[in-house]
């Protein structure tokens, strides 16, 4: 076989030991990996690192609380990134890697769920790629599975009611409309062509309700931009917005009102 062509492979196997490690790959690439391995000793060490930092991590990780509103905020972003037009293109199908016959096979180490590779002292020992590919992979794999479960809670939403911003004298040219999306207790404000901010300023949206003072509910620094909001409706009945001293406004409104919808 040329020593290109050969390269060329031992690189695109090197590449999926991380997530033949975790379990990821199809079929068709998990038996190319395997060819490969069978007759590779640097890719049998490395995947015999892997294999043991799948197991090591969960000893080594210590549970950590998200911050009070983080997923909600998360949520949010999505929310309001997803409710803007788009024309999604469907991504290309990866080539799959073609298979390498053996030659004079040395032997591969299995990889069994009930009796994991555990070598002694293996995380002064891993090398820095395998420990670094391991967590990615997690870390985006949990990702991953959380934006799917958006993405159909997201396709699940009834049609979204739409509200139009109404600008004010201090804003002639603003323009825009607040959408709700009822299951998620979510308004997604969509802004256009406000006046351009004074230097240290940011545009901060206010709830307004029968009783109370107006709540604040987050800054942006853009004329034009998009803020989600995660509220109780009922709540209130304007959204307001002003101009405020930046860089996190303030906690009552001291500047005019550039734009208002009702709620």
């Amino acid at each position: 076989m040329e020593p290109n062509l050969t390269m060329a492979r031992h690189a695109e196997a090197r590449d999926l030991l991380g997530a033949f490690a975790l379990g990821a790959l199809e079929a068709q690439e998990a038996a190319a990996v395997r060819a490969h391995l069978a007759t590779c000793a640097e890719c049998q060490a490395e995947i015999a690192a892997l294999w043991s930092a799948v197991d090591a991590l969960p000893e080594l990780i210590e549970p950590m609380d998200p911050p009070p509103g983080l997923r909600d905020r998360i949520s949010a972003a999505i929310l309001a990134e997803a409710a803007a037009p788009q024309s999604p293109t469907p991504a290309p199908a990866p080539a799959p890697i073609a298979p390498v016959a053996p030659v004079a096979p040395p032997a591969v180490p299995e990889r069994r769920l009930a009796e994991p590779i555990r070598p002694a002292r293996w995380w002064s020992n891993a090398t820095p790629w395998a420990a670094a590919a391991v967590i990615l992979l997690l870390v985006s794999g949990g990702l991953l599975a959380w934006n799917l479960r958006l993405q159909n809670q997201i396709e699940a939403v009834p049609t979204p009611e739409t509200i139009a911003l109404a600008p004010t004298d201090a804003a002639p040219d603003a323009s825009g409309e607040v959408t709700y999306l009822p299951d998620d207790n979510l308004l997604v404000l969509d802004v256009r062509d406000l006046p351009a901010l004074e230097p240290g300023q940011v545009y901060e949206v206010w709830l307004i309700g029968d009783e109370g003072a107006p709540a604040p509910a987050g800054v942006f620094d853009q004329e034009t931009d998009r803020h989600a909001i995660v509220v109780d409706r009922s709540r209130y009945d304007t959204l307001a917005i002003t101009a405020e001293p930046g860089p996190l406004g303030t906690e009552a409104p001291t500047g005019e009102i550039v734009a208002t919808a009702p709620l």
